[in-house]
Formats: structure tokens, C-alpha cells, sequence
């Protein structure tokens, strides 16, 4: 439920920034930093949830990320201005940052060895459905209500939740000998937070002083924290699993940058239907429902597929399916056919999503060997949270670039094309640059969800 509650709250928020955005009296770009502030927390934090776990309980950790979840959901439905808002999305990323790693650790450590695999499969069902129905129920919800009932919404399930762990989950005693490399956390949390941040915030202007100052000091930080962790005996985070060639192509190469146009179409999307379409809330949610909804119908054959058709090209294919999607719905003209050309584009998009992503999750793992795999883990994670971030942030960025070149105020029909198909750009040569790194067997694997 925990999960469940954290990809809901994700998912339905890009339906709802129009609405936001009008109320606030802000340009749609401007809300960006929603998205990106409550991802990069979620980034910045993750490598101290273990430690936090261990060291307070995971039980305690938990009741109190939960709580904390539902006060910031609570200042973000109260919340009459932006940076209110903005403080609220930022605390409650750092709320979930927690939620979701230490709701793992307790199934794991409640479960059999037997039962872990029906486990993770019953936790992964919200994982999937949460994404599926969220841009419809935040659709539903902007237009017959109001978008503040959508962060309302988390404190039902909170309160659900802190009961029914109260009393069904036993407590752990806290490891006080557990030791966290606080400097490291600060330089890399702190790195993340301004580049991330100032990326974002260049799409308003790439003229303004505060977004390059952001990641100058971003930058700075990053260079330190690399250095800091290099000497430290006993790092935040270990970059061992880099020197594996396949994990740092999906990692931090052409295999996770492929991932950005998926990413960004979250984003771009919802605001594209609206403003430049004319689409309702629910029928903008209702198009976002066939990306996800192909999504979870594609986990019905990516084994077969794997196993039949090799490895590389399903996954070379799936790319390029998926870009040719993409650009159709970025290119479509006006007509009554628009909404089924959309949703058949997207369902495609879906499809193609889920064979890329499971494919490039699976080769991230597939030849670390089992003293690096923990430790890949967490860089992988960070990973796809990261260039998550980044395509939210870089959609923002074009689409303040198009709109100065078309000299408007807000963006419209042109400027979102441009920001689409700039984005194909950028896959299609993330595409190419990652096809020699692929195998064409990947037989010794299980093939592995992306999150």
C-alpha cells in the first residue's frame, strides 16, 4: 500500500499542473519543479534509508516517513503560492525516499525464502496499477472537484497504514554501532539537489544568474563527493559496480539516457493534450492510461519474446517503436481522429516501453557478480530516479527554449512539438550509441521489472 500510495502520487500530479499553474498565476513551466524537487529528494536520500532502518528500526522509520508523508500532503493541498508548494513536494520526496526501500527491507525480512517470489510479485501488482490509473483519477478529480483533493487523498491511506503496520509488523531493535558517512551524504545529496534544481529552473530563462549559479555549486559538490568517496574507508556509496562495462552503459552511458524520452513523455504529455489539444482532465488521463496500460500488457510476453527472438533486437526495435510513437503524437494534426490516433500511438509506446525497460534492467545486473551486486543495486536506483528527474527537467528547459524562439508567452501547439521532437533526437542517438554494448543472448538472466 505504501508503494501503491507514493506511485499514485507521482502519476496523477502532471494531469492536475494546468489547473496548479492557473491558480497560482504561473506559467505550466514553472510547475516543473514539483515533479523535479520531489524526485531528486527521493534521489538525495535513498543511500541513507538503510542506514536510517538499522539504526533506528525499520518499524519506527516507517511509521514516521508515513506520517510525515501525509503532513506534507496536507501543506500541499494548503499551500496558496508556489514556494509553499514547492517546500511541501520537496519534504514530501524525502518522506517517500524512506517509505518505499524500508517497505522492502520489512517484507524481506518478514518473508520465507519459499514465499519471496510470490511476495515481490504481490507488491509489484500497485506498483504497476498505481502509474495505470493515476493520470485518470487526477484527471477525474481536476475536473469535477479540485486538485488539492489529490494530496488529500494520501491521508486516508496513511492513517491506513500506520495502523495496520502498528499492529502486524514487529518491531526490530535499533544497530547503534551502524555508522553513516554523513559528509558524503551532504556533498551528494547536496550535488543533486542544485544541478537538478538548476536545470529545471533554466527553463524559465536561461538568461537568469540563480539556475547557473545552482549548477556551478551542483557541480563543485559532485567533484567533492566523488573525491570524499574514493578516500573514505566506508562510503555512502560505492562505485565498484562502474568498472562493469554493461552495468555503466545502463547505468550512466547511452542505456540510461535512452530511458528519457519514456520519462519525459510522462510529463510532456498531460500539458500537450490540455493546452495544445484541448483535451479534458479526464480525457488527457484517459490517453495516459494506453502508455501504461501497454505497459502492463507487454509483461505478458517479454519472457517469450527474450527467449525467441534473442535479446538485442527486441530491445533495439522496442527503442525505435517507441520514438516512432512519440513523434507521431507530437506531429498529429487537428481532427475528430486525434483522440484514437493518440491513444493507439500510446499503447504502442507502452509496449515498446516495457520491452526496453525490462531489457536494459536486465543487462544493468547481468554480469556483476554477487560481491557488487548490493551495492549496484543502489547505484541503479539512483540511476533510473536521476535521468527520471533529468527528463522532467530537460522537457522543461526545451520547452522554455521554443517558447522564446516563438516568442510567446506561454507554450503552445509549436513549442511543444519542438520539445517532442527534440527529444526523439535525443533517443535516437542514445539508441545508436547503446546498440554496440548490446548482446544478442542474455540466456543465463532472469529478466528483471524495471521500478
Amino acid at each position: 500500500m505504501a508503494m501503491f500510495m507514493v506511485q499514485l502520487d507521482a502519476s496523477v500530479l502532471a494531469v492536475a499542473i494546468p489547473q496548479i499553474s492557473a491558480d497560482f498565476g504561473l506559467p505550466v513551466i514553472e510547475l516543473s519543479l514539483s515533479i523535479t524537487i520531489y524526485l531528486t529528494m527521493q534521489i538525495a536520500l535513498l543511500p541513507i534509508s538503510g542506514w536510517a532502518a538499522e539504526r533506528f528500526g525499520a518499524k519506527a522509520v516507517f511509521m514516521l516517513a508515513t506520517a510525515g508523508f501525509a503532513v506534507f500532503s496536507l501543506c500541499c493541498a494548503l499551500a496558496d503560492s508556489f514556494w509553499p508548494f514547492i517546500a511541501a513536494r520537496a519534504m514530501q520526496g524525502a518522506m517517500a525516499s524512506l517509505m518505499t526501500p524500508v517497505a522492502r527491507l520489512i517484507l524481506l525480512r518478514q518473508t520465507s525464502k519459499e514465499e519471496l517470489v510470490d511476495a515481490m510479485s504481490i507488491v509489484a501488482m500497485p506498483m504497476l496499477v498505481a502509474p495505470t490509473l493515476g493520470p485518470s483519477i487526477g484527471g477525474f478529480i481536476v475536473q469535477y472537484a479540485s486538485w488539492e483533493i489529490i494530496f488529500l487523498l494520501n491521508l486516508p491511506i496513511s492513517a491506513a497504514l500506520l495502523f495496520a503496520v502498528r499492529k502486524i509488523v514487529p518491531g526490530s531493535p535499533p544497530d547503534a554501532t551502524r555508522r553513516l558517512d554523513i559528509l558524503g551524504a551532504v556533498l551528494l545529496g547536496g550535488a543533486l539537489i542544485c544541478l537538478l534544481t538548476g536545470v529545471d529552473r533554466l527553463a524559465g530563462s536561461i538568461a537568469r544568474p540563480l539556475p547557473w549559479l545552482l549548477i556551478l555549486v551542483g557541480a563543485t559538490l559532485c567533484l567533492a563527493g566523488l573525491r570524499h568517496i574514493r578516500r573514505h574507508p566506508d562510503p555512502v556509496l560505492r562505485l565498484d559496480a562502474l568498472a562493469d562495462r554493461s552495468f555503466r552503459t545502463t547505468v550512466i552511458g547511452a542505456g540510461a539516457v535512452v530511458r528519457i524520452p519514456a520519462r519525459a513523455m510522462l510529463f510532456a504529455l498531460p500539458l500537450m493534450f490540455q493546452i495544445a489539444y484541448g483535451f479534458s482532465p479526464i480525457l488527457a488521463g484517459v490517453m495516459l492510461m494506453a502508455l501504461n496500460g501497454g505497459d502492463l500488457l507487454a509483461k505478458l510476453f517479454i519472457r517469450p519474446l527474450f527467449d525467441r527472438r534473442g535479446f538485442a533486437g527486441p530491445v533495439m526495435i522496442a527503442s525505435f517503436a517507441g520514438l516512432a510513437a512519440l513523434t507521431i503524437v507530437a506531429v498529429a494534426g487537428q481532427g475528430p481522429w486525434l483522440p484514437t490516433l493518440i491513444f493507439v500511438a500510446l499503447l504502442v509506446a507502452g509496449l515498446a516501453r516495457s520491452v526496453l525497460f525490462t531489457g536494459m534492467t536486465s543487462l544493468t545486473y547481468a554480469t556483476l557478480d554477487q560481491e557488487t551486486m548490493t551495492q549496484g543495486n543502489v547505484l541503479a536506483s539512483i540511476s533510473m530516479q536521476l535521468f527520471a528527474a533529468l527528463a522532467v527537467s530537460l522537457t522543461a528547459l526545451l520547452l522554455g527554449i521554443f517558447t522564446q524562439i516563438g516568442g510567446h508567452q506561454e507554450p503552445g501547439l509549436f513549442e511543444y512539438r519542438g520539445a517532442l521532437l527534440a527529444i526523439v533526437v535525443i533517443g535516437v542517438l542514445a539508441t545508436l550509441l547503446m546498440k554496440p554494448h548490446m548482446p544478442k543472448h542474455l540466456s543465463h538472466l532472469s529478466f528483471k521489472e524495471d521500478d
